[in-house]
């Protein structure tokens, strides 16, 4: 490790051969130092031995700019396939294939304004691979605990599920709205998954034979009453629902739209 002015001065002979060595000994070993070097010059290198970074002069001689750090794949640099870019530029750039970052990585955005207020992209540690799809649209995207106004329409997919042995259980962790056609005497039971404050449709349709539908203990209707279902063929029933508790789902059937 050396630095030196690159002032060879005149002296005798073995002095100026000691600062030449010292000289070529500062330039092959990049000027390491623990300290920057006393007398600097535009773009001269200098290895920063007490932070392992390697820095190089600015064209101004009046900084230092940091390349990377020592002892680091690529100095730490991103790498890029492009043959005209080996490393992409702290300014920018374009990656040409999927970009990995590392365990207890996060994207940091500091925005317009260079403060201490910034947005950071995070994930939950994933138990399986995952892909989250952008629309090909231009858009804001929604949260989940701001208040907000759809500007469009927002549609929930209607799930059918079927009755097996007499008994027909939504997962109302798989939609809002939900259809069943009767294929036997069903109890609707309790469903799996309830939260409260979710809402929905379940569209019951009768087929050719009348069927009836018995519901689950967590089934709230008007006066206590449990609905008596369309028994034409074919008829459609529309159930609204509304969760109030885990234990509680509030409903009203609107009948006969056959």
């Amino acid at each position: 490790m050396a630095t030196h002015d690159y002032n060879i001065a005149n002296s005798s002979g073995a002095n100026v051969r000691s600062d030449l060595n010292n000289a070529l000994a500062a330039i092959v070993s990049n000027n390491s130092s623990s300290t920057e070097p006393a007398t600097t010059f535009a773009h001269m290198w200098w290895v920063d031995t007490n932070a392992n970074l390697l820095k190089q002069r600015n064209a101004a001689d009046d900084a230092w700019i940091t390349i990377g750090t020592l002892g680091t794949a690529n100095l730490g640099l991103l790498t890029s396939s492009s043959a005209s870019s080996t490393y992409m530029p702290l300014a920018g750039g374009t990656f040409t294939g999927a970009v990995t970052l590392g365990t207890g990585g996060s994207l940091v955005f500091e925005g317009a304004t260079a403060d201490a207020n910034e947005t950071t992209l995070a994930v939950t540690d994933p138990t399986a691979d995952r892909t989250l799809t952008l629309p090909d649209a231009t858009s804001t995207l929604a949260g989940l605990a701001i208040t907000q106004s759809f500007t469009k329409a927002q549609r929930g997919t209607i799930t059918s599920f079927t009755s097996s042995s007499g008994t027909a259980t939504p997962d109302f962790a798989a939609a809002n709205n939900f259809s069943i056609t009767l294929s036997e005497n069903t109890t609707l039971a309790n469903p799996s998954n309830l939260t409260a404050g979710q809402s929905g449709v379940i569209f019951i349709t009768q087929d050719s034979t009348a069927r009836t539908l018995a519901f689950g203990s967590y089934w709230d209707f008007s006066d206590g009453n449990p609905p008596t279902i369309s028994t034409g063929s074919g008829a459609v029933d529309a159930l609204a629902y509304a969760v109030r508790t885990t234990t509680s789902i509030h409903a009203t059937l609107l009948t006969n739209f056959s």
